[in-house]
C-alpha cells in the first residue's frame, strides 16, 4: 500500500516472500532556481530580495551555491551594505567590515561597536531609519514591547509606516530578536527599491556614466565623449 512517494507497507504473509524492487530513470528536468542559489527557491517569498541583493553585490552567499536564508547576521554586514550601496569601497583594510565600519559611524549611521554580533531587530531599524536621514515620524509603532522614550522607536514606527517591516505579531515586535538572512534581504530589498527617501543608486558603486541613462541614444555622436 502507497503512504507517500517514498514509503510503502505491506502485509507479511505466513510463508517466505521475495520483494524485487524495479528502478525507472525519471527524465522530469531539473528546474534550477534564478535566484543563484540552492537553498533559495523562486517560490520562496524572499526569492526576489535575495536576488536583488546578490545581484547588486550587497550581500554574498555562504559559499557559492548556499546564501543560508535562516542563518544569522551581523552588525558588521549591516555596515558593510550600506556603505556598499552608497558607493563606497569597502575593500581593504584590516578586517573585511574596517571601511565600513568607519563610513557608519562618519555618516552617523552606527556608533561601530560590536561588528561581529548578530544585529537584532531593534538595531537594525534603527540604522536605517539613519541611513535614510530619520525623517519625521507621525505617532508610535503601536507595539507593546516598544516604549515610546526607547532609542529605537523612531526607528521602529518609520519601518513599520513604510511598510519596510513587520511586527511579530500585531502587538509584538520583539525588538531583541535577531535578523535572519532572508529577513535581512528582504527589508534591504523593500528600502533600496521603494527608497522612501534614500537617493537611488545610479551606475556601479555610484559612479554614474552616460551609459547609466535611458536616453543615451540621443546624445549626439560628438558630444558622447564628453559626457560619458
Amino acid at each position: 500500500t502507497k503512504k507517500s512517494d517514498t514509503s510503502y507497507t505491506f502485509t507479511m504473509p505466513a510463508s517466505a516472500v521475495t520483494v524485487k524492487v524495479a528502478y525507472v530513470k525519471d527524465d522530469a528536468a531539473v528546474v534550477e532556481p534564478t535566484t543563484g542559489f540552492n537553498d533559495v527557491a523562486d517560490k520562496d517569498w524572499f526569492a526576489d530580495a535575495v536576488k536583488y541583493v546578490a545581484d547588486k553585490g550587497l550581500m554574498n552567499g555562504t559559499d557559492d551555491n548556499q546564501f543560508s536564508p535562516s542563518a544569522s547576521t551581523t552588525r558588521g554586514m549591516l555596515m558593510t551594505v550600506l556603505a556598499r550601496y552608497a558607493g563606497e569601497d569597502t575593500t581593504g583594510g584590516a578586517t573585511w567590515y574596517e571601511k565600513s565600519m568607519a563610513w557608519a559611524k562618519a555618516k552617523g549611521v552606527s556608533d561601530g561597536t560590536n561588528p561581529n554580533a548578530n544585529i537584532t531587530r531593534e538595531q537594525l531599524v534603527t540604522m536605517l531609519y539613519r541611513y535614510a536621514g530619520s525623517p519625521a515620524v507621525e505617532g508610535t509603532s503601536g507595539f507593546a514591547d516598544v516604549p515610546a522614550d526607547a532609542y529605537y522607536a523612531d526607528g521602529v514606527a518609520w519601518c513599520v509606516q513604510a511598510g519596510l517591516i513587520t511586527g511579530k505579531t500585531e502587538t509584538a515586535f520583539r525588538p531583541g530578536d535577531p535578523m535572519t538572512r532572508e529577513e535581512f534581504a528582504a527589508t534591504l530589498y523593500r528600502l533600496l527599491v521603494d527608497r522612501h527617501g534614500v537617493p537611488e543608486q545610479v551606475g556601479e558603486n555610484n559612479v554614474t556614466t552616460l551609459a547609466d541613462f535611458a536616453d543615451a541614444q540621443s546624445v549626439s555622436a560628438f558630444a558622447q565623449h564628453a559626457m560619458a
